[in-house]
């Protein structure tokens, strides 16, 4: 297992394949909810959707390497838990969070 990607197996690994007929389906109901404006990108792209084999982020710093910060590895849950992770990392840069969830999510887990 690659425990930056989780994936299984090795390097003939593909993203999904754009959905079109997904996409067309939602983005009329998007936006009936909110502005969306025009589009940025002339095609849709499938990106990828990175987490650790336990599930949950990375977020810390890196034992032995000052200065470096991380901060991903939310898999489907990045809008979600992006800004959580993001206010628990300025806490933790600026030396105001030592509990349970940065030990939990440090990497330092890893290590």
């Amino acid at each position: 297992m690659n425990a930056l990607s989780g994936h299984l197996g090795g390097p003939d690994f593909m993203p999904s394949a754009k959905t079109p007929r997904q996409l067309a389906h939602a983005e009329p109901m998007a936006r009936e909810a909110i502005d969306l404006g025009e589009a940025v990108e002339p095609e849709p792209w499938a990106g990828w959707r990175p987490c650790m084999p336990d599930m949950l982020p990375v977020v810390g710093a890196v034992p032995e390497k000052p200065g470096l910060w991380c901060n991903f590895g939310h898999g489907h849950q990045g809008f979600t838990l992006g800004p959580t992770s993001a206010r628990l990392l300025s806490e933790l840069v600026h030396g105001r969070a030592q509990d349970k969830v940065s030990q939990a999510l440090s990497p330092g887990r890893y290590l």
